[in-house]
């Protein structure tokens, strides 16, 4: 699967429940998204998309991802439109 390439089994589970969206699934989406990784300081990891802003991601209670991150990844999909 190419970077760009979106798994779309992937994003509808990040879609519909993210509160339950694993950490690492999460990071392997945003590189689908095409952010990358610029800093990892500690438990954050500070990701950059050329047409969004800065994103930090850290991994919640029992390796998931935060679902308020996953919102904010998700904003970044082809096609999404805010509002």
């Amino acid at each position: 699967m190419s970077a760009m390439t979106i798994d779309r089994r992937l994003f509808e589970r990040a879609r519909s429940s993210p509160h339950t969206l694993g950490f690492q699934a999460a990071l392997r989406l945003s590189r689908q998204l095409g952010f990358q990784q610029v800093r990892h300081v500690r438990g954050h990891r500070v990701l950059r998309h050329a047409m969004h802003g800065p994103l930090s991601m850290q991994e919640g209670p029992g390796g998931r991802a935060k679902a308020y991150q996953v919102r904010c990844l998700l904003g970044a999909a082809p096609g999404h439109s805010r509002g």
